[in-house]
């Protein structure tokens, strides 16, 4: 079955960053799961999955992550 790519395609992603966000920030991402995995060296990283979003919408995302000063480690594309 092939799957049809473009800018309006709706895909599920998984991001990593450090840091934590706080649960008023959460609410933007509405139904992703997120967990939180503390380092030996006290960092934290966050795990955002079952993302479901568009092109556009991801960017804006990463722009939001930017802004709130946020280290992105990864994204993917589940």
């Amino acid at each position: 079955m092939s799957q049809t790519n473009s800018l309006n395609s709706q895909h599920r992603y998984e991001i990593k960053l450090y840091g934590q966000p706080d649960a008023a920030w959460l609410d933007l991402i509405g139904a992703a799961r997120v967990r939180a995995l503390v380092l030996p060296d006290n960092d934290c990283v966050t795990t955002i999955s079952d993302l479901v979003m568009d092109q556009s919408g991801m960017v804006g995302l990463i722009r939001r992550l930017h802004g709130h000063g946020f280290v992105l480690i990864s994204i993917h594309q589940v």
